[in-house]
């Protein structure tokens, strides 16, 4: 497969603006729901309208379809837009409003470090 990179001008927009949402800092306790539907225990680092940054010692691979499933919460089914050293990005199926951000940031607010 030859991958291309894009000349940045000729990026859309809309997928810029989705990569550069405002992402709000929090540390909450989750289990991810595979395909097959099993359970694995992972933390969400933050939150966007776009979806949830969540570390999990989980391999996933980009692409594949995940379920965030918070206590509280309604469940977020999503797909992995990238994967890093134990970490990954669940770009979420539906844009999360500002409230239920908001309200995901009140669950698990992260401490200040100071």
């Amino acid at each position: 497969m030859n991958m291309y990179r894009t000349i940045a001008t000729d990026i859309s927009p809309a997928l810029l603006d989705r990569r550069y949402s405002s992402r709000r800092p929090v540390n909450i306790g989750a289990l991810i729901m595979t395909p097959l539907g099993d359970m694995i225990p992972a933390t969400v680092t933050d939150v966007s309208s776009g979806g949830f940054r969540v570390k999990a010692d989980y391999g996933v691979t980009i692409g594949r379809s995940l379920v965030l499933v918070v206590l509280g919460l309604p469940r977020y089914a999503g797909w992995v837009a990238w994967s890093y050293l134990g970490e990954f990005g669940l770009e979420g199926a539906q844009a999360i409003s500002e409230d239920a951000i908001e309200h995901i940031v009140t669950l698990g607010a992260k401490p200040d470090p100071t």
